[in-house]
């Protein structure tokens, strides 16, 4: 009896190490991606109304590397720092006034982006189509996302915020996916083989 009961406490002890070290590794993990998050933002070219930043390469690995629900989390706690001020938003920007301004769609729309590109990458797996497919159409979303904002909040007709708000982020957002995809073929492993969620 008594070695059974050693037997289960060192199965007890064991299985309590193995998801300590699992969750330290998703909180060090989560936390690297936020600040790559954080540091991408910064990284502006300057154009009327709306920079183009590398914000949205951010959310796509993010995406792409994250379970759906830790990528969400990821990109909550990036938005909440930002509504408390703190200057983590394209140009050293913060506060809630940045949300109801042109690039507030945008921010908004990042959650769109991680929910479907990281549901369908859980539903389709991650070969390289799916995973370009995935983030263009999460990428498209967030640009379509930001198109509307815009009409709202500059009050302009729908054709002229696309013209400023999604036509010219075509390319660059096609260029940082094609960026993304061997990042994700390399590091999905390590980020990826500790849970499915």
């Amino acid at each position: 009896m008594s070695k059974l009961r050693l037997s289960a406490d060192n199965f007890m002890r064991k299985r309590i190490d193995i998801m300590n070290k699992n969750q330290i590794q998703r909180i060090t993990i989560n936390g690297m991606l936020l600040a790559v998050m954080i540091v991408c933002s910064q990284l502006t070219i300057p154009i009327p109304i709306v920079p183009i930043t590398l914000q949205t390469f951010a959310v796509g690995l993010i995406a792409s590397l994250l379970p759906v629900w830790d990528g969400l989390e990821v990109i909550i706690v990036y938005l909440l720092l930002g509504t408390l001020g703190f200057p983590v938003f394209a140009n050293f920007s913060g506060g809630l006034a940045v949300f109801l301004g042109p690039t507030g769609g945008y921010l908004l729309s990042f959650l769109v982006y991680q929910l479907v590109t990281a549901g369908l990458l859980k539903k389709f797996g991650r070969q390289l189509p799916v995973l370009l497919a995935a983030n263009c159409l999460g990428a498209l979303l967030n640009l379509l996302i930001g198109s509307v904002w815009i009409t709202w909040v500059l009050k302009i007709s729908f054709i002229k915020a696309m013209l400023i708000g999604f036509v010219p982020f075509l390319l660059p957002g096609l260029l940082k996916i094609i960026v993304i995809l061997p990042i994700v073929k390399r590091l999905a492993p390590l980020t990826l083989g500790r849970q499915a969620g």
